[in-house]
């Protein structure tokens, strides 16, 4: 049964605790249309439902309206979900009537202090959780700045409907997670250790890539070097680019070839008496995480690896949760 609280819920949400007296009275008018006007007055009525929202630093505000539920996948098992969320993390659940725009139902707001998220089209059991991971995340850091991972599709912008967020760049999502590996030369002894933490980053426009390189030296000790990588799509050249900062304090440019589940780049020829005239790094998808391998072409002989590199997930990095 609907109520004129979840009713004033749904008009509360979106509006996110701002709108005027006009909109009140349009909300009002479509009320007593429905035949809720009973119970207290209006503007008690939102008063109470903009408090429930706006209580405590976080709160997740769950469509109910006709839309999103008949459009949500296995309904009881998301309902059990949402109590063990709200139980697990101390953050009020709510379901409100229509938030819409129910075309893109379902629908949920985060609420993290004083900043909003919205998720549309949460369908199977699997979506709901890859949003309520993101959730909890928020809501223990008390921020929505933190890295979106799995629930990044279901991101939605009413200000900005025909954006599509990370739109080609989703082709490189299993770079993002926690990675480590121990990779090896194929002509010579000698192994070196890379761990890499991949993030989305800004509304998931762009994918950032922290990582640190560790050589062991024949005396003991480690050579390190750390780089951070910032990966687009340009959009006007229809390309895959990146940018990568390094411990030196240089820069470098890269053009990214994307095919399949396979990432190819020029890189710099490694030093220490490598001999060739070129070197490019591929980077392939794998089940659980990725594999990179560095190749090196001398004159106009075929490019030939140099060493490989296994990256998985870490135990606790989000690429192993998925």
């Amino acid at each position: 049964m609907v109520t004129v609280e979840a009713y004033a819920r749904a008009f509360v949400v979106p509006m996110q605790g701002r709108w005027s007296t006009l909109e009140a009275e349009a909300w009002w008018r479509r009320v007593r249309a429905r035949g809720l006007s009973t119970g207290p007055e209006p503007d008690r009525v939102l008063a109470d439902a903009e408090e429930c929202f706006t209580r405590g630093p976080a709160h997740l505000a769950v469509c109910g309206g006709r839309p999103c539920q008949g459009r949500t996948r296995d309904p009881d098992a998301v309902r059990s979900r949402l109590r063990a969320f709200e139980e697990a993390t101390g953050c009020r659940v709510s379901i409100t009537e229509c938030q819409g725009p129910c075309k893109h139902a379902p629908f949920v707001t985060l609420r993290v202090s004083e900043r909003c998220e919205l998720f549309a089209h949460v369908f199977d059991r699997c979506d709901w959780e890859a949003v309520l991971d993101y959730a909890a995340r928020a809501v223990r850091g008390g921020t929505l700045l933190c890295d979106p991972g799995s629930a990044l599709p279901f991101r939605f912008d009413p200000v900005h409907v025909g954006s599509h967020g990370a739109g080609p760049l989703q082709r490189l999502g299993f770079l993002v997670g926690h990675f480590q590996g121990t990779g090896h030369y194929t002509s010579r002894a000698g192994e070196f250790h890379k761990e890499v933490v991949g993030t989305w980053e800004t509304g998931g426009r762009f994918l950032g890539l922290r990582m640190a390189v560790t050589y062991p030296l024949e005396d003991g000790r480690k050579d390190v070097h750390q780089a951070l990588v910032v990966v687009g799509y340009n959009d006007a050249e229809q390309r895959f680019e990146a940018r990568a900062f390094t411990d030196s304090g240089t820069t470098r440019d890269y053009a990214l070839i994307v095919q399949d589940d396979q990432i190819t780049f020029e890189d710099r020829v490694p030093g220490h008496g490598v001999v060739a005239d070129q070197a490019r790094k591929v980077l392939s998808r794998q089940a659980t995480g990725f594999d990179e391998v560095l190749e090196l072409q001398t004159g106009s002989e075929a490019f030939r690896p140099y060493s490989r590199l296994e990256l998985r997930p870490t135990s606790l990095g989000p690429a192993a949760r998925r």
